[in-house]
């Protein structure tokens, strides 16, 4: 849906809370892992009433690369989460996470999505550098935590999981 513009996203507006839901039934009440959306391209598309509507979405996240899109105004709208280490309606304020300890976040909830049986897939590489200065999980492929996601990926290719992808991944 990214790049199809706000009208594409207004008609496919069940489409998010329908893949959330088949995630949540594959998952299981007690899996501990949250369902989220991708985001999208702007403020206004990335957050929807029927997506926090959705009782099968945990979070609806934000992506948003319009300058507008950064004026307190339009984000003060949108309570999220961030990856520094103050409260969540505190961003963006005090100091990055340590490396070790994105590397740990990384690791740790990879591992969770494996066990659980869902591929995994950490849909935030980047080729070139970070433009977030460390604050959020998008990884380049010379970042200090790549080796974290490469192993992770790793091990993730070796478990089982409810869905084959290996047709379209040629693997």
């Amino acid at each position: 849906m990214v790049g199809k513009g706000e009208d594409y996203i207004n008609t496919h507006m069940n489409w998010q809370c329908d893949h959330a839901n088949t995630i949540k039934s594959t998952l299981g009440s007690n899996s501990g892992i949250l369902v989220m959306t991708g985001g999208e391209s702007w403020m206004t598309e990335s957050v929807k009433s029927a997506w926090l509507g959705c009782a099968a979405l945990d979070v609806v996240a934000i992506h948003a690369y319009g300058v507008g899109d950064f004026s307190t105004s339009n984000i003060l709208t949108y309570w999220g989460a961030c990856y520094f280490n103050t409260e969540n309606n505190n961003c963006p304020a005090g100091t990055p996470l340590p490396t070790s300890t994105r590397n740990n976040n990384i690791k740790t909830w990879a591992s969770q999505i494996t066990a659980a049986g869902v591929p995994w897939l950490y849909w935030q590489v980047l080729p070139n550098p970070d433009p977030h200065y460390g604050y959020d999980f998008e990884i380049r492929v010379q970042d200090p935590s790549w080796d974290t996601l490469k192993n992770a990926a790793l091990d993730a290719i070796t478990k089982p999981v409810a869905f084959d992808y290996t047709t379209w991944l040629k693997l």
